[in-house]
């Protein structure tokens, strides 16, 4: 009686150490979607408070080039903090970068900046995480590519780094890098 309790318990954990392998390769794949997608939607016509202090009735006046980065970040994101470097080699090269400060208080944006430099053109503060929403804005960091008329052209989900880069927006910004 007793080896057929532990043949039935050897069954199950190997069953069970199965279903959880196959679980595991499964969210590690990309079967469930990509980490970056094109994406053609308009960005929100909201009224926009920025970082310096000024309102704008709408953050389409801030899309000026063919296309700019509009990068979702906060403060207290530690992937922010390792994307950070990144975002400023990228400015340095000419690319143009619209910063939103996704739930985090000013005085700690404003901090974050001074310490690790500021690639962002203009930063859009989203203290409550409005803006957030009606960007669809799951985690921070999140990119967006943006035409000049306002049109997200794609998403990029989690750190941006060289490889995301060259692999899903470099070809956006050919003439800046």
């Amino acid at each position: 009686m007793a080896l057929f309790n532990n043949r039935k318990v050897f069954i199950f954990i190997l069953l069970l150490a199965a279903f959880i392998g196959f679980l595991v390769a499964g969210l590690q794949s990309e079967s469930f979607g990509p980490k970056s997608q094109p994406v053609v939607r308009q960005f929100p016509m909201v009224q926009i408070q920025l970082l310096d202090g000024s309102s704008l009735s709408n953050a389409h006046s801030l899309f000026s080039e063919d296309y700019q980065l509009v990068n979702v970040w906060a403060s207290w994101c530690g992937v922010c903090k390792a994307e950070h470097p990144f975002l400023n080699q990228l400015a340095k090269q000419g690319v143009p970068i619209i910063g939103i400060n996704y739930r985090d208080q000013t005085s700690s944006a404003h901090n974050y900046l001074g310490h690790g430099g500021n690639p962002y053109q203009k930063v859009i503060i989203d203290p409550k995480g409005k803006l957030g929403i009606e960007l669809g804005v799951i985690g921070t960091p999140e990119t967006y590519v943006v035409t000049k008329a306002g049109e997200i052209v794609y998403k990029h989900f989690g750190m941006l780094n060289q490889a995301a880069w060259d692999k899903h927006l470099a070809k956006y910004f050919e003439d800046k890098v």
